[in-house]
């Protein structure tokens, strides 16, 4: 009986080592959240890069300075440090997320408007304002939804 008890531990603590081992390799998929967001938008830029590299985001090297682009999906954050803040994804499920807890969030919904084929939402609270848009990228013909900050 010893044996078989011995056996099964054994057989047991050697999964779960693979099971940490492979989550140590393999980057976790981290969500993230409207209220993230809204938090780190007005942080000093050293604390958004290290937020962002915490969720597995990295810097691109494009003609934009501060575009980083998640390592999980296809979702991309940029700000400029001076009080713009983007956020941009193809993904419409990360989108309605995002947009039904901000509905949730002390934001008011000012409405949506429409100019020259683009839909703009805009949401305010305090002397921050929110636009929602998707349009189609103009290389691909994705949709793509983003959800832009301005203090």
């Amino acid at each position: 009986m010893k044996k078989k008890l011995l056996l099964v531990l054994l057989t047991i603590f050697n999964i779960s080592c693979k099971e940490n081992i492979k989550s140590n390799i393999t980057p976790n998929k981290t969500e993230i959240k409207f209220k993230d967001l809204d938090e780190i938008k007005s942080k000093p830029e050293i604390e958004m890069v290290e937020f962002l590299k915490r969720n597995n985001y990295s810097l691109l090297e494009t003609e934009y300075n501060n575009q980083w682009k998640s390592k999980t999906s296809e979702d991309i954050i940029q700000f400029n440090g001076n009080g713009v803040f983007v956020f941009f994804t193809y993904n419409i499920k990360t989108y309605n997320k995002l947009v039904f807890d901000l509905d949730k969030s002390p934001y008011k919904n000012l409405g949506k408007t429409i100019k020259k084929g683009l839909e703009v939402e805009m949401y305010v609270k305090d002397n921050e304002t929110i636009f929602l848009t998707t349009i189609k990228h103009p290389q691909n013909g994705k949709q793509v939804y983003s959800i832009t900050f301005l203090s």
